[in-house]
Parts: structure tokens; C-alpha cells; sequence
């Protein structure tokens, strides 16, 4: 089979696991989320997910497999913002003498240091942390891009970064130290 085959295979075959398998899914995410409307919501976000990234099926053999690995992290990213909802709503049904007595962390500055010292690095290794860390580009593409396996991006990444803590501990001081979440260095 050519790829262009393929990968429209791939596609009808993923668009119909989402449909015979709609069912199923949506009883896996109910026993866990407990209410239908929360299971449809995940659901949907779930079939975004898998269609946007179908190209990445490899072997269609496994697809239940590679459905599920989806299906549970986009639960996962769910309960995720489940919980920052709820911190949030805490935070806003705060009485008032709590909010003045936290205006210094939320008036904080972050850091921004990071980006404005890339450029006191290699080049090559304020390219790698702007696509990796900055861009979150994925490290396999990365990667095949600078013509490296897995491994040796990762030790090469581990040293741009390495590079970029010490320019910042060095332009930073006590400021990275004491609190990156309230940077107070000179702009």
C-alpha cells in the first residue's frame, strides 16, 4: 500500500472506531466522571484529539490500545482543570481582608528573565530550549530536524538548559533564588 493509501485508511479507520466505540467510551468516562453531561464534554474534547492526530496511529492493529492511551489523558487534562475551577472559585469566594492580605503574590511579577538571557547562549542551544520549552514542539520532530536520535537531544537539552540556570542565577541573583514568581530584576 502507498502511504497516501494508508493514511486515508487510517483516517476512515479512526473516524469509525470513534463511532462504533462511542458507546463504550462514553461508559468507561461515566463510571469515572459520574454525570453524563461531564462524559459528553470529555467525549468531544476526546474526538478532537483523535482526529487531530491520526497520522500518528501506527499500527492499526492497535488502535484500542491507542484510542484508550488518548481517551485517559484527555480525562486526565479534564480533572486537571476540574481542580484549578475549583481552586479558583475558592479564591474568588475569599472575604475581602484575604485579598488585601494577598495582593503581593497577586501583584507579583514573573520572571521573564529566561527569554531575554536565550540570548547569551549558543545559538544552538537557545534554538533547541525556544522550540522545546518555549515553542513545546514535539522532541521527536526536533529531533529528526537537527538529524539526532532521542538520546542525544536529551543530553543536548540538559546542557542548554543547564546554560540557561546558570545566566540566570548569574543575571538574577538573589531574585531567582529567593522567588522566581516575583522577579524584581532590572528590565
Amino acid at each position: 500500500m502507498n502511504s497516501n493509501v494508508e493514511e486515508q485508511y487510517s483516517g476512515t479507520a479512526t473516524e469509525n472506531a470513534l463511532v462504533e466505540g462511542r458507546k463504550a467510551f462514553l461508559g468507561f468516562l461515566a463510571k469515572r466522571l459520574g454525570n453524563r453531561a461531564d462524559s459528553e464534554d470529555v467525549f468531544q474534547e476526546f474526538c478532537i484529539r483523535v482526529l487531530t492526530r491520526k497520522d500518528q496511529l501506527r499500527d492499526v492493529e492497535r488502535m484500542d490500545a491507542w484510542l484508550y492511551a488518548i481517551l485517559r489523558s484527555t480525562m486526565n487534562d479534564h480533572f486537571r482543570k476540574a481542580t484549578r475551577r475549583s481552586r479558583l472559585a475558592v479564591a474568588v469566594a475569599r472575604d475581602p481582608h484575604q485579598l488585601v492580605a494577598d495582593a503581593p503574590v497577586q501583584m507579583a511579577r514573573p520572571c521573564t528573565c529566561p527569554s531575554r538571557l536565550l540570548t547569551e547562549l549558543r545559538t544552538v542551544d537557545a534554538k533547541l530550549i525556544r522550540r522545546i520549552d518555549f515553542g513545546e514542539e514535539d522532541r521527536k520532530i526536533v529531533a529528526a530536524d537537527m538529524g539526532l536520535n532521542r538520546n542525544a537531544l536529551g543530553v543536548r537539552l540538559h546542557r542548554a538548559r543547564a546554560a540557561l540556570r546558570e545566566a540566570i542565577q548569574y543575571h538574577c541573583g538573589a531574585c531567582c533564588l529567593e522567588d522566581p514568581d516575583d522577579c524584581y530584576c532590572p528590565v
